[in-house]
């Protein structure tokens, strides 16, 4: 599953989007999402090249946005029926979040013998693992490349059982280009729980280890998480690692293709 994940649809999305690095590079308003490209500020890079966008790709997503005026202006571009899915933004600065994380890890303990292991290059076996959890749990992989950390710098955190079983994981990039409205910012998401080691506080864990850490590695100054508003788990949790909701922004997908979006 490594390099590239889905359908033969959604392979050649992600093949597309690794493509266009160069675009990436110089243009701040967007950024490589892995699964599906990211548009900052719609306005900024203009709703006629948004749509050119989603046509092209069939699905795209507009990052923590301003919720209403974002979704009033999309359906005056596509139509009332288009797809909007929405995602609850959760946002917070470094110092806050990293405090908040490091209180909930000495909270917890782990059962005797598991241990965390953090990379920013992981090899292809533990890639592949989580990889494969993430579809288990409903959550759609990231491309091998992007989770090793080729294209766009990220982190991997795992959590391991004492027989070297992965219980729990969790990724994070920082993807957003440094002159943009998100510069220095981390995107953290990606958390898998193997369901028979739910109830452990193991995705709690793995996400607040993974913003310490990486953290420590990147040096970003806030990090953005997001949940549809029905994941009362995924919400809790990074609530429980010390974000807060962002009044008023959402992060909208433009959905041309029918398919299916991730929790």
């Amino acid at each position: 599953m490594t390099e590239y994940c889905g359908d033969t649809d959604k392979i050649a999305l992600q093949r597309a989007i690794r493509l266009r690095k160069n675009l990436f590079a110089l243009e701040p308003a967007l950024a490589n999402g892995g699964r599906f490209m990211n548009v900052l500020d719609p306005e900024a890079y203009g709703w006629d090249r948004v749509r050119a966008l989603a046509e092209e790709d069939g699905l795209i997503v507009l990052t923590m946005v301003d919720r209403e005026a974002t979704l009033e202006k999309a359906r005056k571009v596509f139509g009332l029926e288009i797809d909007l899915p929405c995602w609850e933004v959760f946002t917070g600065p470094a110092a806050a979040v990293t405090a908040h994380c490091a209180t909930e890890i000495a909270e917890r303990t782990l059962p005797e013998g598991w241990t965390v292991t953090g990379d920013t290059h992981p090899d292809e076996d533990r890639i592949e693992q989580c990889q494969e959890l993430n579809q288990a749990t409903g959550v759609v992989p990231a491309p091998g490349y992007y989770l090793r950390g080729d294209d766009v710098p990220g982190f991997l955190t795992c959590i391991w059982t004492e027989t070297g079983t992965l219980a729990a994981c969790a990724s994070g990039t920082m993807r957003y280009h440094p002159e943009g409205r998100l510069g220095g910012w981390f995107f953290a998401g990606g958390v898998s729980v193997d369901s028979k080691q739910r109830r452990l506080g193991l995705g709690t864990y793995a996400n607040a280890s993974l913003l310490t850490e990486s953290c420590k590695a990147f040096g970003w100054t806030h990090v953005l998480e997001q949940a549809h508003g029905a994941n009362d788990a995924s919400i809790a949790m990074i609530r429980r690692s010390g974000l807060a909701p962002a009044p008023g922004k959402a992060t909208i997908a433009v959905n041309l293709s029918g398919g299916r979006t991730t929790r």
